[in-house]
């Protein structure tokens, strides 16, 4: 069990219940957002509240690669040897000037620290043509001092050059025994590349905060078909792993439990070659949750020629942190005596996407000079969200034509229910959607062909790269069930196939005129799947 939190299944569904217990059964989730107990933390906190979310965290200006540089780095606890790390030098550091006495690694919470004991021969580790500094650190020395621990994901460098200048880095890094959620492998054709972009919006107030000066501003986390790279490594799970660890206290795991969960895709790497125009989905995610935890579908569906443009609402959605180290914290419920304020939430992530939609347009437009340029094809764009941001998606598919099918994982609507909406749709529902009137509301005024899928033995959060976390969940609680992280009964890498299946079949139907006969009815292939097709 984690050291400063009591048993997580206990804690899950406790803010489960404190959340949801107006909805009558824990299974049917539609607008709730799991909060819990916090659980560590880095960075200055707010002087006026000690207990808030810190407001800045630190901005590392290196890279550093645990070695033997493999995806993903583990180490043996047992050994008694040495810990090498290479720090990489870039075109704004030659790593061979880093004075040796002032190398150490520490634990993100700065509460352990072992010097270097050692530095190795130059070499270029990562193929770039530089020469990088390697230095080693004793094992034991590591583990006394709590810098390796079995609940350790991540180490942080720090050391100055010859001379004087701070640099400071940070590697992913874990104890060998330790269970971890590997994700699928993208099928597709294509590598996956990520990268993120913060983009502020100049016409809108930023509602969720005090000061009236403050604008709208988003991190969107963009994948991408790439070239494949052989030597690239895969970029952490969470691009930044602090937000992660925000992530994983707000809704009541041990903070680092997404550090053992790995993805595929590879930071900024090259765009896929040619000039194939690729469709473009927009990714909203449950309320109160981050990007990330849906990286699986986004991987499988990049790889399969998409681009996916996740949005991270702040305040609203999951911790964001910005490159700078402005952390903005999860501040604002939702609530179901509150019609008022969720349709105001919503008209915002409604806001949110239309103007990603109208950035990735800038991105891809012959003036921003950007890779991008005339690699999005603007005719086959679609959205799909999870819970409320499966809302969003019907909300932005009615309110903005740019959007040509959308797809709602398993969330109530919101907003103007009486409203049309004249695109194609698919509702992917749980065990739990039955008793959500507003689904059946939804479809009554679909003017386009929908789909309403049933999806057996799943809980809310099937639908994210949740539903292949429970091994690792029994790590810290042993008798959790699929039903203490909402996961239901359904094995988790079926839920994940299921999933991604619905998601690619739908969206080549109505984006890249495919045919599918998985979409016309049930499936003897899938029969977890209760498909109704609504025509217009």
């Amino acid at each position: 069990m984690h050291p400063s939190c009591s048993s997580l299944a206990s804690t899950f569904q406790g803010a489960w219940r404190r959340c949801c217990s107006w909805l009558g059964t824990p299974a049917a989730l539609g607008l709730c957002i799991l909060t819990g107990a916090g659980c560590g933390g880095e960075g200055p906190r707010n002087p006026e509240d000690p207990n808030a979310t810190p407001m800045y965290t630190r901005v590392d200006n290196a890279a550093l690669d645990v070695m033997p540089g493999v995806y993903p780095n583990a180490v043996d606890g047992s050994d008694t040897g040495d810990l090498q790390v290479a720090v990489l030098s870039s075109e704004g550091l030659d790593a061979k000037t880093l004075d040796l006495t002032t190398v150490v690694l520490t634990n993100p919470k700065g509460t352990g620290k072992v010097r270097a004991s050692g530095v190795g021969t130059p070499r270029d580790v990562n193929g770039d043509g530089r020469l990088d500094a390697l230095f080693s650190f004793p094992l034991p020395a590591l583990r006394d001092a709590g810098v390796l621990t079995p609940q350790t994901t991540r180490v942080l460098l720090d050391a100055k050059t010859q001379g004087g200048a701070v640099v400071s880095a940070q590697d992913g890094v874990h104890d060998a025994h330790h269970v971890v959620v590997d994700l699928p492998v993208p099928t597709g054709p294509y590598a996956v590349g990520t990268t993120e972009f913060t983009w502020t919006d100049p016409a809108r107030e930023e509602t969720f905060t005090a000061s009236p000066d403050d604008r709208r501003a988003l991190q969107v986390r963009l994948w991408y078909p790439a070239r494949r790279m052989p030597r690239a490594q895969p970029s952490p799970y969470f691009l930044n792993p602090y937000e992660g660890e925000l992530l994983a206290a707000l809704q009541g795991f041990p903070p680092e439990l997404f550090g053992f969960f790995f993805a595929h895709s590879v930071r900024d790497a090259p765009l896929a070659e040619g000039s194939e125009r690729f469709p473009v989905l927009l990714l909203s995610p449950g309320y109160g949750t981050g990007t990330a935890v849906y990286s699986g579908a986004a991987e499988e569906l990049t790889s399969q020629g998409y681009v996916v443009a996740a949005i991270s609402h702040p305040f609203t959605g999951g911790p964001v942190v910005f490159p700078d180290g402005r952390v903005a914290p999860h501040t604002v419920d939702i609530s179901p005596f509150d019609a008022a304020q969720n349709a105001h939430i919503q008209g915002v992530w409604t806001g949110d996407a239309r103007f990603v939609l109208d950035q990735l347009e800038k991105l891809g437009a012959e003036a921003s000079g950007s890779p991008f340029v005339g690699r999005f094809d603007f005719s086959r764009v679609g959205m799909w969200g999870h819970s409320f941001g499966g809302s969003t998606a019907a909300d932005a598919c009615r309110t903005d034509a740019r959007f040509k099918a959308g797809l709602n994982m398993d969330g109530s609507f919101h907003g103007d229910l009486d409203a049309e909406v004249h695109v194609p749709f698919l509702v992917m529902n749980s065990d739990g959607a039955a008793m959500d009137s507003t689904r059946a509301a939804f479809f009554q005024k679909l003017r386009a062909t929908g789909y309403d899928a049933s999806i057996h033995g799943t809980g809310h959060f099937s639908f994210s790269d949740i539903a292949l976390a429970l091994p690792l969940v029994r790590t810290y609680a042993p008798q959790a069930t699929g039903t203490d992280i909402q996961i239901g009964n359904l094995e988790g890498t079926r839920a994940f196939a299921l999933t991604v299946t619905y998601l690619r079949a739908f969206f080549d139907k109505h984006l890249r005129e495919g045919t599918t006969p998985l979409l016309d009815g049930p499936s003897p292939e899938y029969p977890e799947v209760e498909l109704v097709v609504h025509r217009p």
